[in-house]
């Protein structure tokens, strides 16, 4: 989409996460890679880690690989936002194939988080802020009330706001109603993250920085793993790459789509301005396919406002550019505020919009990624059910033996993705 609003930048600015500024993230050391261990884990993310504390807990020996830093990637990156559910309501949910198990998980998930900041001391300003769920089309309310249904029918609190009780929510007018769900909780993703890294090596997994695994091999009962640094043996193998999922595992590709999601986050504002844009402290996204996502800073001094900018690749530079734009347009009291960060990294997507997690029956490997932009809470309670159950502690959920169909390959053509995002935007301006 073209974009003519260029984002006033402060002195300050950078090109990078504002969760990472002042952020202790561990520092695992230069060990030798193992001969042989129980599991390797390949990403050192919320999954990964997940896993690895879990295993390590339970008396496994782990190795986690992981080609850049320790939670490089999405896990230190996203907006922070723990939420139930999915890219799917609850009322499509339920209706699945064990749907209601699914929902379930979410849920445990969610409550996982807030069991770990607790049990572990990560002091990541977790607050169980809820969330609000925007229409921005009039034809999404009505999608909205039969999701609020689905809520009221399992007990969980939920409640649809109609436009004109938004005002004690929200500081804009630019919304006809909005679904308010209050489970949901909000967390500085990158101080969790160091929280989760420190407690899986503090159990006794290693960690292994700047390990590029080049090829997962079967042999005998376990796995031959050859890295760019050498090889070690592994009883199993967990792929936990999620958005930056390739070609190492070919049915894992074939069925993750990788897509660029960019934030911007605000200079410090006053607190009667803050306190304007979100009087409560709740976790925003809107209803679109090309959605907006938003929430102030833990400390409540900044607006950090994301979204996807666009199928085909771009820069964080233009889509600094398209977020203040669009952060303006929904609250114009934002007006002239400079931005003091922007930044991008990569969510997965699934043809079928749903998480996935499993052995591969062909390969052998265990995997669990596919999160949808929904992952704070689903990656890290995935790689904790996986961790447990290759160690004998838990089952996997009937969930896990879900079909999962491939991506179509006209997707991964470059030329045709901006054809993609011209469907949904198309979409978007019908409320469909």
């Amino acid at each position: 989409m073209a974009n003519k609003t260029t984002a006033r930048r402060s002195a300050e600015y950078r090109e990078g996460p504002y969760w990472w500024d002042g952020t202790d993230f561990p520092d695992p050391g230069e060990a030798a890679l193992p001969a042989e261990v129980d599991v390797a884990v390949v990403g050192a993310g919320y999954t990964g880690l997940g896993a690895a504390l879990e295993l390590a807990k339970l008396g496994r020996s782990v190795a986690v690989l992981e080609r850049h830093r320790t939670v490089w990637g999405a896990s230190s990156r996203n907006g922070g936002m723990v939420l139930t559910g999915g890219k799917h309501s609850i009322d499509e949910i339920l209706a699945a194939r064990d749907g209601r198990e699914l929902w379930d998980v979410t849920v445990a998930a969610v409550e996982g988080v807030h069991q770990l900041v607790m049990e572990l001391n990560i002091e990541c300003g977790w607050e169980r802020s809820g969330h609000l769920e925007l229409a921005h089309h009039p034809r999404v309310v009505a999608a909205q009330r039969k999701a609020a249904a689905a809520y009221e029918s399992i007990g969980e609190e939920a409640h649809l706001l109609a436009a004109d009780e938004l005002a004690s929510e929200i500081g804009t007018r630019k919304y006809y109603g909005g679904l308010l769900v209050n489970r949901s909780g909000a967390l500085h993703p990158g101080r969790f993250a160091a929280g989760l890294a420190r407690a899986a090596l503090a159990a006794g997994a290693i960690v292994h920085e700047g390990t590029d695994v080049t090829a997962v091999e079967r042999e005998g009962a376990g796995f031959v793993v050859r890295t760019g640094r050498g090889s070690l043996r592994a009883g199993e193998v967990v792929i936990a790459t999620n958005g930056y999922t390739d070609g190492l595992v070919p049915w894992l590709y074939r069925r993750i789509l990788p897509v660029g999601s960019y934030i911007i986050a605000t200079e410090p504002l006053p607190p009667e301005l803050t306190a304007e844009i979100s009087p409560r402290r709740r976790m925003f996204f809107d209803s679109k396919n090309f959605l907006y996502y938003w929430r102030l800073s833990p400390d409540g001094s900044r607006v950090v406002f994301g979204g996807r900018t666009s199928f085909a690749p771009t820069t964080v530079a233009r889509s600094a550019d398209y977020l203040y734009a669009a952060m303006t347009r929904v609250h114009p009291q934002l007006a002239g505020v400079a931005i003091d960060y922007a930044w991008g990294g990569n969510v997965a997507l699934t043809f079928d919009r749903m998480p996935h997690l499993g052995r591969h029956p062909d390969t052998g490997v265990v995997y669990a990624m596919g999160y949808c932009g929904t992952g704070v809470a689903l990656a890290t309670h995935f790689g904790r059910l996986i961790g447990g159950w290759l160690a004998g502690k838990n089952s996997l959920p009937a969930y896990a033996a879900r079909h999962w169909t491939p991506v179509p390959p006209p997707a991964r053509v470059p030329r045709l993705l901006p054809v993609a995002g011209w469907w949904y935007q198309a979409k978007d301006r019908i409320g469909a």
